[in-house]
């Protein structure tokens, strides 16, 4: 696992950018985020417990505006989500859409995925999606992208065997060096070039569009060296 004698000293992976809700959205908040979501800290889950079955579970780990998981939740109902970010609002939408929707296999997490991870038994996990991660370009900055050294180790601990890490991103410095750090790992087979399609176009995606920069979907699957 991740260690670390404090989290402070955990290499955070985002910018805060705390933005006040609006009063629509802060009820939908304040109604629904103890139902709906799991705690960043804790002891290890029983996800069957968490969501009443013992369907897959997949984890989007920064879902911005939440617009792909309320797109998933409703036409994948055989799926369990969780959907995790640290800014408030894509979890607020991802709560309108379960109350809208009527979901039971999506709930949300409002923290840092490094914490979160630490609660997840070995071989939990289905999927894991990193789409669109900020990209801290600077080269001094580049110790805190999510696909890291450390950061796949643990991902690699909580996939199944056969399950899949995704990654979407427009940039090419990023996906690059990712392929190089995921292959490091040898926990996973070969990448593969290939957008699932329930990958909705989100908002982060369709400005990197407008400004020219392509995106690149990858998955790696987890090999079969651990008990599932």
């Amino acid at each position: 696992m991740l260690r670390g004698d404090s989290e402070n000293r955990l290499v955070r992976t985002f910018r805060p950018r705390r933005r006040k809700l609006g009063p629509e959205l802060s009820k939908v908040y304040e109604r629904l985020m103890d139902e709906w979501s799991i705690a960043e800290h804790g002891p290890t889950l029983d996800l069957i417990e968490v969501f009443g079955n013992d369907n897959q579970v997949c984890l989007e780990i920064g879902c911005g505006r939440g617009d792909l998981a309320a797109s998933f939740g409703p036409s994948h109902q055989d799926t369990n989500l969780i959907a995790i970010d640290i800014h408030t609002r894509g979890i607020a939408n991802i709560l309108q859409g379960i109350e809208n929707h009527s979901l039971s296999n999506t709930r949300v997490v409002e923290g840092d995925v490094l914490v979160l991870l630490k609660r997840f038994a070995d071989a939990s996990l289905s999927d894991v999606w990193v789409f669109f991660p900020d990209p801290w370009p600077k080269p001094r900055e580049q110790r805190r992208r999510l696909l890291r050294p450390d950061v796949v180790q643990e991902l690699a601990r909580v996939l199944k065997v056969g399950g899949v890490l995704r990654l979407a991103t427009d940039i090419e410095d990023y996906w690059r060096k990712s392929i190089t750090v995921v292959a490091e790992n040898e926990s996973f087979d070969i990448p593969e070039f290939s957008r699932p399609d329930w990958r909705i176009e989100t908002v982060f995606e369709r400005r990197g569009i407008s400004e020219g920069r392509q995106p690149v979907d990858i998955c790696w699957v987890r090999k079969g060296d651990q008990p599932t």
